[in-house]
């Protein structure tokens, strides 16, 4: 297929010369498009399949760095090359931003050009390989209904919930039996310790081997959906089994494990979850049936389990840890103290609903401490004494409302002391690489330059620069930069490209263009109103 170029550029004659001397059909390219101005360049990406785009850099309104922006947005694929008269960093850096693939000077070289549209068409061509690529694989999975079955089973045992169209979606493209009689997950499970070798081909060949046991001893069970799941294992999930299909699962679990041993010499745990009535209870009892099987693998490997009313119990006060310190956690890193003491009186009153032993609750308090201490005020001096002083303090609590209290007081004497260091250390930090950067104009020290010398991430860095400044440190420059040129600039016996080099611009040109830019005047301009 032909590729479409558009050429854009306020001089007729540079279109022409491109359109006559380039070999457009023996690049694979149809007769170019054309327009004198990034204004008229637009309706065309509307109106024709655009594939390369090849504007100048500078024409009047709309620049050439402004329209591939624009073009970009509209076709992410296309191919921009930016044509400069302007042999410098700077617009090519900015060309790059808005996603050129190419940047060549005046005078053009024919050559690079052709090279260049070459690349462009050899790049569309991958693209578009892997477009039809994906295409075939989403055909040959649709095509599948096995792959189809092992994907519902990820869906529906590893998700919280499945939305209701999803749902819906899966119970119609697998023509899935409505739910009568409920629903039971099982699970077998590759003992680490006992797999022999640890070669990627061996444990491809015991996994597959799981899967096919499983497969094969649970088919005569009813509607049975089998799938591999991470780590070295397999969860079915049967469909309204009778009462005499419950009973032999057992069975065929204890059949599987037999099978693993004496054929492969490797020990399998296996388990059986509780009972669900419906689809979206698949991925709460899988998860507790998963926890019971890792916490009896703890003791001894090789056992059959069963999730009973003590075993989900024990999952469900670990969920609720689980849950509920993450959140809290994100809460004191918001910097909010108000909200975390808000949710953590929550907690201890949920707790105390829920009729949690003394114990738990204990527990629950020292683990809070500790993840808030280590985990988000480490490097804070103040507060990790004060962790130390209060965890001695928790453990010598006699009741709930004791550990309670003990922990609010915590949280808002923390917040306090992290509050304040960290607010002096980021002032501090701060006014030092604006001090550093004004005195270094000339020089064009990059983000992670700074980050390097001050010894902090370059993200951390950025972050911190915009909240205590409320500019990027990029926008901090350029304005530093216009207002030192601004005040050279009121100095008539200070040329202005001295002034370019002063404020730290490589050429008068680049200087000229992002000064206009900012101020809406050329230097010149600007010096001229100011003595007018």
């Amino acid at each position: 297929m032909m590729l479409q170029a558009l050429i854009v550029d306020d001089e007729p004659s540079h279109i022409q010369g491109l359109i006559r001397h380039i070999p457009w059909g023996n690049l694979g390219y149809a007769f170019p498009l054309t327009a004198e101005s990034g204004e008229a360049a637009l309706p065309i990406f509307h109106s024709h399949r655009i594939d390369v785009l090849i504007t100048d850099i500078t024409m009047p309104g709309m620049s050439g760095i402004e329209l591939a922006a624009a073009a970009k947005a509209t076709r992410p694929e296309l191919q921009i090359l930016i044509i400069s008269g302007y042999n410098e960093f700077e617009f090519a850096q900015d060309a790059i931003e808005v996603g050129a693939h190419g940047y060549v000077l005046k005078p053009l070289r024919l050559s690079e050009i052709e090279r260049k549209l070459a690349s462009f068409r050899e790049s569309l061509e991958n693209i578009r390989q892997i477009h039809e690529q994906t295409r075939q694989l989403q055909a040959m999975v649709s095509d599948s209904r096995e792959l189809l079955k092992e994907s519902f089973v990820h869906d529906l045992l590893e998700e919280e919930t499945l939305g209701a169209e999803i749902l819906a979606s899966w119970e119609h493209l697998l023509e899935l039996p409505a739910i009568t009689h409920g629903i039971l997950v099982a699970a077998v499970f590759l003992d680490d310790g006992t797999i022999p070798g640890k070669d990627a081909r061996s444990k491809l060949m015991l996994n597959a081997a799981l899967l096919q046991s499983c497969a094969v001893s649970l088919q005569n069970l009813g509607y049975v959906l089998t799938a591999a799941v991470k780590p070295d294992g397999v969860a079915a999930v049967l469909i309204n089994p009778s009462s005499d299909e419950r009973a032999q699962l057992d069975k065929r679990m204890a059949f599987v494990q037999e099978y693993m041993n004496q054929t492969y010499q490797v020990s399998v745990t296996s388990g059986i979850g509780r009972e669900g009535q419906a689809w979206n209870e698949a991925g709460r009892l899988y998860r507790e049936l998963k926890y019971t099987i890792a916490e009896a693998r703890r003791s001894e490997q090789g056992q059959r389990v069963h999730v009973g009313q003590m075993e989900r119990k024990a999952y469900e006060d670990l969920r609720e840890r689980e849950i509920l310190l993450p959140n809290l956690l994100a809460l004191a890193d918001s910097e909010e103290p108000a909200r975390l003491i808000e949710a953590v009186g929550q907690a201890f009153e949920q707790m105390g609903a829920k009729a949690h032993s003394f114990s738990y609750i204990q527990s629950f308090s020292i683990s809070l401490l500790s993840e808030l201490s280590r985990k988000l005020w480490n490097d804070v001096e103040a507060v990790t004494y004060l962790s130390s002083r209060v965890l001695h303090r928790l453990m010598e609590c006699k009741t709930v409302a004791e550990l309670k209290s003990v922990e609010l007081e915590y949280i808002q004497s923390a917040f306090m002391l992290v509050r304040k260091e960290r607010t002096l250390q980021q002032h501090h930090l701060i006014n030092r690489i604006a001090s550093c950067i004004e005195e270094q104009m000339p020089e064009s020290l990059t983000v992670k330059q700074l980050a390097d010398r001050f010894h902090v991430s370059a993200g951390h860095l950025s972050v911190l620069f915009k909240k205590e400044t409320g500019q990027t440190i990029s926008d901090f420059v350029k304005a530093m930069r216009m207002k030192k040129a601004k005040e050279l600039l009121q100095d008539p016996t200070i040329k202005v490209y001295e002034v370019s080099e002063r404020v730290g611009f490589q050429t008068p040109a680049y200087f000229t263009y992002q000064f206009k830019k900012n101020e809406g005047c050329t230097p010149q301009e600007y010096r001229d109103r100011y003595y007018r």
